[in-house]
């Protein structure tokens, strides 16, 4: 019985429904916990323990899932395509202002890091939480980071971020997309995109844009680090 509960295709067929599930019940509340990413995760992490399953061997069955990661990628494409005249309009302050955004995130993990005496390896998974997944793993990996945490720590940035942020728009009344976009895809990646898809597609467009230049920045700067 543990080698079916344990089996690849129950782990993906777990997996998709708890983010089908996950998916229903955002579009019906716009409650940001229920964000699919962070509520499948969540029942992962429940399903695994009420069955004592061995989390190596369940992650390892689960490992074809990450090939999709760069796909899910290159789909942010298509937002960006539609506005590209008016991102192009704007793309100095979005290259600045999202290359910034990720040198600050960076160095205030290793300040605050280094001010609560954390472990180099565990300050070397927090210090790519502001892009998104794939290159936060490579990052982490090259810095000595534990992939898990690193994972764990994106996902939440991505969560909070999307759920703090627009309550900021609201409290200042910001308007402008290209605040809206670099905030929201500067800081909480794919699911900030999909936020500010939410607000405005022009502001889904450039926080694509910004998303990918935050991680593009992120890697560049993990090098010297």
């Amino acid at each position: 019985m543990k080698e079916i509960l344990t089996s690849q295709t129950v782990g993906v067929m777990l997996a998709l429904l708890f983010y089908v599930i996950g998916h229903w019940l955002y579009q019906k509340t716009k409650i940001s916990l229920f964000n699919p990413l962070l509520f499948s995760a969540v029942l992962l992490i429940i399903y695994v323990k009420i069955f004592n399953i061995e989390l190596n061997k369940f992650l390892t069955d689960l490992s074809g899932i990450s090939l999709f990661l760069g796909p899910l990628i290159v789909c942010l494409a298509v937002p960006i395509v539609k506005q590209m005249d008016l991102i192009k309009k704007y793309a100095i302050p979005i290259i600045i202002g999202s290359i910034v955004g990720a040198i600050v995130s960076m160095f205030c993990v290793i300040l605050l890091g280094k001010i609560f005496n954390l472990p180099n390896d565990i300050i070397a998974s927090l210090i790519p939480k502001s892009s998104t997944t794939p290159i936060a793993i490579e990052v982490a990996n090259r810095l000595g980071g534990i992939r898990a945490i690193t994972v764990a720590v994106v996902i939440l940035t991505a969560v909070i971020g999307a759920v703090i942020i627009p309550i900021i728009i609201k409290i200042f009344k910001i308007k402008n997309p290209l605040i809206i976009g670099i905030g929201l895809g500067g800081t909480s990646h794919a699911v900030g995109t999909a936020k500010a898809l939410e607000i405005d597609e022009l502001a889904g467009g450039i926080a694509g844009v910004s998303l990918v230049m935050s991680g593009v920045a992120t890697a560049i700067i993990a090098i010297f680090l």
